[in-house]
């Protein structure tokens, strides 16, 4: 997943408002409906802390397993009794992986901070050899040997997951007994450390170690690697809630549910808060229907409920149903900046994105901003380099958001890469819930102002891309990771 990149900043929103964008039209005014959200009514920050800790409590939840099957099911049941909503459930058929203890023995037993996502379950016994970054792995270097790697040297720990991922596909191939992947930080800060995240089952065990750890092992000496963890068949679903408007018209807000800690996934706490909210409002102050996504596969890719979602969104956006979407994830964070040899708290927020592909998206986004003092976040284009020609020209929205952008639906995605998304070691110290509340009221306001603008207006450029792709312009890739690594 590629997230919040802010070389590739068009504005950096603090308290000052960069665009002019009145969040009130004479429609909400003329019903008596309030033009931004009551904050006054809506979920405290304590509130909202109390729903991140439910969600964070039920554990790991990996995609399909008990413990995200109950947190969807405690979803349902929350959205389900909001007034006028009504609840279905898309289903998908996965090999999950359960995920288990990872092993290390190596002239004894070696602490292991998490098993490497996805690896091969079992036991697997060869010479450790040490291969530095960037040296290939091969067979003739890693043939029935377990390798040791650093964590690759990255400004934010994400970055690293195409690096992770090729390595474990490489050692597949190489026929390696398995892989060590030793962090730069304490064992106890990358306790149950889960990266790569595209649910692709690898051919060898893989497990990852802390920097305490890291120094006890000797290249030369026979290892023995393993993963105490398993492969069944399992059936996950993605949740759609839907709430009426005075039109059919639909204003998409998706979030994943499987994740780890109280960072990834808690998009969940502020799509509950939102669906709370817009539910008490008349009928009269809901100008469009808001459809809510609760989706499922975000750690097991093959089955990425949010990009199916999008498909269907996208070969019905022509036929006037859909407004827009907007994606929340990874809310709230504060920065943890490598120092001394481990991660420490900077005091300051970590950086964040709300990526908008429309001018009047763009300064909805500046405006809801400003309005509720959300500092250190740009409001982006895209995340990845413009390609002349593509439709659209930026794929990546940072995150989620990226299938829905990508798939020519007007978008907005809200994110956040700090080095605690796949460290749930950090538990709440990870995130500070009063900003995550003036996020989630910025969105509240965002949405406000746009349920009664015009489809085309909120549009822009998407009508063109959308005409572009039909006559045979080229577009971005849609493919998922596959289930099995080859």
């Amino acid at each position: 997943m590629s997230l919040v990149q802010p070389a590739r900043c068009i504005a950096f929103i603090g308290v000052v408002t960069v665009f002019s964008l009145q969040l009130t039209t004479p429609a909400l005014a003329s019903a008596g409906c309030s033009p931004t959200v009551d904050e006054r009514s809506f979920a405290t920050a304590p509130q909202l802390r109390a729903l991140n800790a439910t969600v964070a409590g039920f554990g790991v939840r990996a995609t399909g397993s008990p413990n995200h099957s109950r947190l969807i099911s405690w979803l349902e049941r929350r959205v389900d009794r909001l007034p006028g909503v009504s609840v279905r459930s898309e289903p998908f058929a996965i090999q999950r992986w359960r995920p288990g203890p990872g092993l290390l023995f190596a002239g004894g037993v070696v602490p292991v901070a998490a098993a490497i996502p996805y690896s091969a379950p079992g036991l697997r016994s060869g010479e450790l050899v040490r291969l530095p970054t960037g040296t290939p792995i091969t067979a003739a270097n890693a043939g029935g040997k377990i390798v040791l790697r650093d964590f690759p040297a990255l400004d934010r720990g994400y970055l690293a997951e195409p690096l992770l991922d090729a390595d474990m596909v490489d050692a597949g191939k190489a026929g390696a007994a398995g892989l060590v992947v030793a962090f730069p930080f304490p064992h106890e800060q990358v306790k149950g450390y889960w990266d790569p995240h595209l649910g692709t089952h690898y051919r060898v065990p893989g497990v990852f170690v802390g920097s305490d750890t890291a120094a006890r092992l000797a290249p030369g000496t026979r290892t023995t690697i393993g993963v105490l963890a398993a492969r069944v068949p399992a059936v996950t679903r993605s949740l759609v809630a839907t709430l009426p408007g005075r039109s059919g018209e639909r204003i998409v807000l998706d979030t994943n549910t499987d994740g780890v800690g109280w960072v990834q996934e808690n998009g969940t706490v502020a799509l509950l808060a939102l669906a709370e909210h817009f539910a008490r409002l008349p009928l009269r102050c809901r100008p469009r229907t808001i459809e809510f996504v609760f989706a499922t596969g975000h750690l097991h890719r093959p089955a990425e409920g949010s990009e199916f979602r999008a498909r269907a969104l996208d070969a019905e956006y022509d036929s006037g149903s859909v407004a827009f979407a907007f994606v929340l994830e990874h809310l709230g964070t504060r920065e943890f900046l490598p120092r001394d040899g481990s991660l420490q708290p900077t005091g300051l927020a970590e950086p964040s994105g709300w990526f908008a592909g429309s001018p009047v998206l763009t300064r909805t986004a500046a405006t809801a901003l400003a309005g509720r003092s959300v500092d250190r976040t740009f409001v982006l284009p895209g995340s990845d380099p413009p390609v002349p020609g593509r439709v659209p020209p930026q794929c990546s929205f940072g995150g989620i958001g990226t299938h829905f952008h990508s798939h020519l639906i007007p978008t907005m995605a809200m994110i956040s890469g700090p080095w605690t998304l796949w460290a749930p070691s950090f538990g709440a110290r990870a995130v500070d819930h009063d900003r995550m509340r003036r996020q989630v009221l910025a969105a509240g306001d965002a949405i406000t102002a746009l349920a009664p603008l015009p489809r085309d207006q909120i549009a822009g450029p998407y009508l063109d891309l959308r005409r572009a792709r039909a006559a045979g312009a080229p577009t971005c890739s849609h493919d998922l990771p596959p289930e099995w690594a080859p």
